[in-house]
């Protein structure tokens, strides 16, 4: 029999808004809340914009922690359960960071890797020449590291989405990494997209090779591919038309998840979206949006998807069922 947790309402006057954002983190990660609660939760969002940069804050470390304690090896154990009353032990160790709203403040912004070598805000497109000839145009919200020299030519993708134009050269192969594997080609132009640790690429010229998941696939022009450390999926038909739209000023949705059409907004506009339902996160859609307009993005589809939308400053957006 569930019971209620004792901190159904952490928004007391007698605790701070760490300990607040704690509580309800602790909630949502170490627990099942019910719906009463998950409206207490919007509501506490919506009273205070501190509130959501020190829930959004605590969200940042714990993907942080998350990759930190990710071992070195292709595969691994489902990682243990932490019980409600130890993660609030940890959450009181992270409050003080918690506290400090400009951390959250750029997670929400999109603002989370300044040092990258080449990068794009929220929103921007951006055109670069790469030190061997070869050039990248990147969506929104995309930083990488670049490692060139008269033998090696190596991009470390750090996230977002790229399109590749890589010219043959004498230093070797062209090789891009990310989370999720490694591409390498002598010559092509592909289009890389990230999310977490999982990648796809699909190939507009010539051949790309992906090694992932302990295999390694050659891709031939006009294919894609999904892929992360621990899979590789099939050899698909690449959809260049909807993967490459956005180089054209439009995001095309075909039959995909609403999870993977929020992933995509939140290249190309500030805040974060949150999908209150699991149901409605993989709820099937066709959509085309228009760059040139993100501030209409998220009316075009409460509109077109009949969801409803609940805002919680300009920065947080919550997603439900009509």
């Amino acid at each position: 029999m569930n019971r209620e947790p004792p901190f159904t309402d952490p928004a007391s006057p007698a605790d701070d808004i760490g300990q607040q954002a704690n509580a309800w983190f602790a909630l949502f990660h170490g627990g099942t809340p019910s719906p009463a609660q998950r409206e207490a939760w919007a509501a506490w969002m919506a009273a205070d914009a501190r509130h959501a940069l020190a829930y959004a804050e605590l969200e940042n470390l714990w993907a942080a922690s998350a990759q930190l304690l990710q071992p070195p090896v292709a595969r691994q154990a489902p990682p243990a359960r932490v019980s409600r009353r130890r993660f609030i032990g940890m959450g009181i160790a992270a409050s003080a960071a918690a506290a400090s709203a400009s951390a959250g403040l750029f997670w929400l912004k999109g603002m989370d890797t300044p040092f990258a070598d080449l990068g794009t805000a929220v929103g921007e497109r951006r055109i670069a020449r790469l030190p061997d000839g070869s050039a990248v145009e990147m969506a929104g919200h995309t930083a990488m590291n670049l490692d060139f020299s008269p033998t090696r030519r190596v991009v470390e993708m750090l996230h977002g989405q790229a399109f590749f134009m890589a010219r043959p050269s004498s230093a070797g192969p062209f090789t891009v990494v990310s989370k999720a594997g490694e591409l390498r080609c002598s010559e092509a132009e592909f289009s890389l997209s990230c999310h977490a640790d999982t990648a796809q690429v699909a190939v507009h010229r010539h051949r790309v090779q992906v090694l992932a998941a302990t295999q390694q696939t050659e891709l031939d022009e006009g294919l894609a591919l999904r892929f992360s450390p621990r899979s590789t999926g099939d050899i698909q038909r690449a959809e260049l038309e909807q993967v490459l739209a956005w180089r054209s000023g439009r995001l095309v949705f075909f039959n995909q998840p609403l999870q993977t059409v929020v992933d995509e907004l939140q290249r190309w506009r500030e805040g974060r979206i949150f999908i209150m339902d699991k149901q409605l996160a993989a709820r099937r859609v066709s959509l085309i949006l228009n760059l040139e307009q993100p501030g209409q993005m998220l009316d075009v589809l409460s509109r077109a998807l009949a969801v409803r939308t609940a805002r919680y400053t300009d920065l947080v957006t919550l997603l439900y069922p009509a």
